[in-house]
């Protein structure tokens, strides 16, 4: 059964790394639109036809995707700072700068978009 209920849009911390943790906001509708939208275009004009997408192609579609959810859901972090060690912000180039960091990456997608995917086969949870 589907069960409707009003959303939580309050922001929730997760904990990425030992010592890391950040903020992020409930994936919306639209974060998932977005998100969508950008791993088509990181598909651009390599598909042709019926031919099956390489791994490269799909790889890249699926970072786009989850760099676009993160980008819209990162309000606050805590444990990141710049080269010298001074805490920084979150913005948009501290953010990609993070995603570039595997162990954190794959974080942000297993605990933040993973969970948005699979909440309906959840029964909503």
């Amino acid at each position: 059964m589907l069960k409707l209920s009003t959303p939580s849009r309050e922001p929730f911390w997760l904990d990425i790394l030992a010592g890391v943790r950040i903020q992020f906001r409930p994936i919306s509708v639209a974060d998932m639109l977005v998100a969508r939208a950008a791993a088509a275009e990181s598909l651009g004009t390599k598909v042709e036809g019926d031919a099956p997408l390489d791994r490269s192609t799909t790889v890249a579609a699926g970072a786009a995707f989850t760099r676009s959810l993160a980008l819209s859901g990162i309000v606050a972090w805590e444990g990141i700072g710049d080269a010298g060690g001074k805490p920084i912000d979150p913005n948009p180039v501290a953010i990609n700068q993070l995603l570039e960091v595997w162990p954190a990456f794959d974080a942000i997608d297993r605990l933040y978009v993973g969970p948005a995917l699979t909440r309906l086969d959840e029964k909503n949870v």
